[in-house]
């Protein structure tokens, strides 16, 4: 017996009317068809995420005072970044209905990050020896992806407007995509479809390549695309975001051109030869010296210096797998103290 029988003969059980009978399972073949949990009201959702509807109402009611922490981080490129991180009970529940839920929902094939498959390698792939990139950059990203439009995505699913707006709140804070939150990656993802699909259509008419990756939005041809910015800038600014314009480059065959960390100049993506220099350098250091003595000298308090060591050397090798294998052999000759 199916899901949609079982759910007739409960209701049926219960004496509900039959047009609602007829409006349930309608609903819910329509969530199954598009391979989404059923998801009937907050009593529902509450029974399928294993805690108490008290519980669920509660975390609504005081989800900004309660239940989120606000940490600061330094950026790489300086100044300050804000993440506010969610209490264990919450994240528990998006964490379910990131599972259950949004991975599920379509994301673009042009969005290449927090996506299994895809990472800034797959990115920068896209935009190899090309004769102009145009790298843009989406200001205040996260923030921009207001409740509105979380709720949209759900709604368009096929959720009925109350649990769509009960999973759009546990999923926002103070009404936008909290950086912190596990769910907030893949949302901006969701959100960006039809952003996405503008710009590419763009590009194809340009006969150029386009990724996004998180904030970063790059384009690529072999004529000079200069001239697509405005109009990549209205589409942008259509879909509710806006462009860091101090971040904007237009970089062409005789410059160094960079997608999202990593050299696309030539025939291969690359990683930068000053960052695997100054890696065999740390390297050399910590093994002549002792990796006390060598972070005592570089004036270093990485608690976790081993393992930002092993990170950059996984980074190479995610570019240049027998590059990214030597420096892990190095790295574990090394007298790690």
């Amino acid at each position: 017996m199916g899901y949609i029988e079982e759910l007739q003969i409960v209701l049926i059980e219960q004496n509900e009317p039959e047009e609602d009978i007829d409006a349930a399972c309608k609903y819910a073949e329509n969530l199954i068809s598009l391979d989404m949990p059923v998801i009937f009201n907050r009593e529902h959702f509450s029974l399928l995420v294993g805690r108490e509807k008290e519980d669920i109402y509660k975390i609504i009611s005081s989800l900004e005072s309660h239940y989120y922490q606000q940490i600061t981080i330094k950026k790489k490129s300086g100044g300050d970044r804000i993440l506010s991180v969610p209490a264990l009970t919450l994240k528990e529940i998006q964490k379910w209905i990131l599972d259950n839920v949004l991975s599920k929902m379509y994301v673009s094939p042009y969005a290449m990050g927090f996506q299994k498959e895809r990472s800034i390698v797959t990115n920068a792939k896209a935009h190899v020896g090309k004769k102009c990139v145009v790298n843009l950059d989406l200001k205040e990203f996260f923030p921009s992806v207001k409740l509105e439009k979380v709720f949209r995505a759900f709604y368009y699913y096929g959720y009925t407007i109350s649990v769509s707006y009960l999973m759009a709140r546990l999923c926002t804070y103070n009404n936008e995509l909290p950086q912190g939150a596990p769910t907030s990656p893949y949302l901006s993802n969701v959100v960006c479809l039809k952003m996405d699909k503008r710009i590419s259509e763009l590009a194809k008419k340009y006969d150029a390549s386009y990724t996004r990756y998180a904030d970063d939005i790059t384009l690529s041809a072999n004529t000079d695309i200069s001239n697509i910015i405005p109009i990549v800038e209205k589409i942008v600014t259509d879909e509710g975001f806006s462009l860091n314009e101090k971040k904007t480059r237009v970089l062409y065959e005789y410059q160094r051109q960079e997608v999202t960390g990593l050299l696309v100049s030539g025939n291969k993506v690359r990683v930068d030869k000053k960052y695997i220099k100054k890696l065999k350098q740390e390297i050399y250091y910590c093994k002549k010296y002792g990796v006390t003595d060598h972070l005592r000298h570089i004036r270093c308090d990485k608690r976790f210096y081993k393992e930002h060591m092993y990170g950059k050397a996984y980074f190479v090798k995610m570019v240049d797998a027998h590059l990214g294998q030597w420096i892990i052999k190095e790295l574990d000759s090394i007298a790690w103290e």
